[in-house]
């Protein structure tokens, strides 16, 4: 991996093989904040759209996002 998006990118590659809502797919989208950045936040967001409000998964993506955010 050269780049923060080479890390991103396994990364998220992570959270979409693991299965629905499990600790593996909420540590990924942790993980994709804490690594920060526009592509982590649009990875984030696209998530957040597609899960059910008020999901774990949706509470997880907004810190998450709050973390990426410090990355711009």
């Amino acid at each position: 991996m050269e780049t923060k998006d080479d890390v991103v990118g396994s990364i998220h590659e992570i959270y979409r093989n693991s299965g629905a809502g499990t600790s593996r797919q909420l540590e990924a989208l942790r993980a994709l904040g804490r690594a920060g950045g526009p592509k982590a936040a649009q990875l984030l967001w696209q998530i957040y759209e597609g899960t059910s409000a008020g999901s774990v998964t949706q509470m997880t993506c907004i810190a998450a996002l709050g973390e990426a955010a410090r990355g711009f």
